[in-house]
C-alpha cells in the first residue's frame, strides 16, 4: 500500500466516525438534530464576539436556535408518525420561503434571520426524508 492509498484509508476512517454509518436510524437524526443546533450556538456566540459584519452572521446563526429545538421537540413529540413530522418540517420551511418573497420589505437583518430559519427547516426535511443524502 502506496502513502495515497493509506491517507485514503485513514481519512476514511475519519469519516467513519464523524458521520453515522446507519444515518436512517432515529438514534443518529436525533444526534443530527443536536449537534446542528450545538454548532449554531457556538457559531452565533462567536461571530458576534466580532462585532462589525460579522454581526449579520450572528444573527444569521442565531436565528437558527429556536428552530432546531423545535424540530428536535416535534420529533420527540411525533416518534410514531414520522411522516407527519417531515410535513411539518416542510410546511415551516415553506412558510419561511414565502416570507422571504418580499425582498423590498425585508431590512438585512430580517433576511439574515430568515434565512437561518429555512436553512433549518430545509435541512432537517431533507434528513428526514432523504437520510443516505448525508453520505459523503
Amino acid at each position: 500500500m502506496n502513502s495515497v492509498d493509506s491517507l485514503n484509508s485513514i481519512y476514511q476512517l475519519i469519516l467513519e466516525k464523524r458521520v453515522d454509518t446507519d444515518p436512517s436510524s432515529a438514534e443518529s437524526f436525533e444526534r443530527f438534530l443536536d449537534k446542528r443546533l450545538a454548532g449554531a450556538e457556538k457559531l452565533a456566540e462567536s461571530t458576534k464576539a466580532k462585532g462589525g459584519y460579522s454581526t449579520l452572521t450572528a444573527i444569521h446563526y442565531a436565528a437558527k436556535a429556536k428552530p432546531y429545538a423545535e424540530c428536535i421537540k416535534l420529533n420527540s413529540q411525533h416518534k410514531e408518525d414520522q411522516e407527519k413530522v417531515n410535513e411539518l418540517y416542510k410546511q415551516k420551511a415553506e412558510d419561511v420561503y414565502n416570507k422571504l418573497s418580499d425582498l423590498d420589505s425585508l431590512s438585512q437583518k430580517e433576511f439574515q434571520a430568515l434565512m437561518g430559519e429555512l436553512e433549518v427547516y430545509g435541512e432537517v426535511y431533507i434528513r428526514a426524508t432523504k437520510p443516505e443524502s448525508l453520505k459523503i
